[in-house]
């Protein structure tokens, strides 16, 4: 792995998101343009954090939570390994 390959690479647990990160986009022809799942996982990671401390949770944060869950789900019935 190049060093420019290493630097891109973010480890699990260490993202960093600025408030105006496009995490998703819808295109203007309704077509899913960006999907950043490192970012999506890091606020379902959040919400379970606050949901534990029984905290008030922004809408970002269920949302990516819902995504998370029906990606897992799918995986399940169509048996994928990742």
């Amino acid at each position: 792995m190049s060093e420019e390959e290493a630097y891109l690479e973010m480890p699990e647990g260490n993202v960093s998101v600025k408030p105006d990160t496009i995490w998703a986009k819808i295109s203007d022809e309704g077509e899913l343009e960006v999907l950043r799942w490192d970012i999506i996982q890091m606020y379902a990671r959040e919400y379970d954090m606050l949901a534990k401390a029984k905290q008030k949770k922004h809408e970002t944060h269920t949302i990516c939570k819902l995504l998370v869950l029906v990606r897992d789900q799918l995986r399940k019935e169509y048996g994928s390994a990742r």
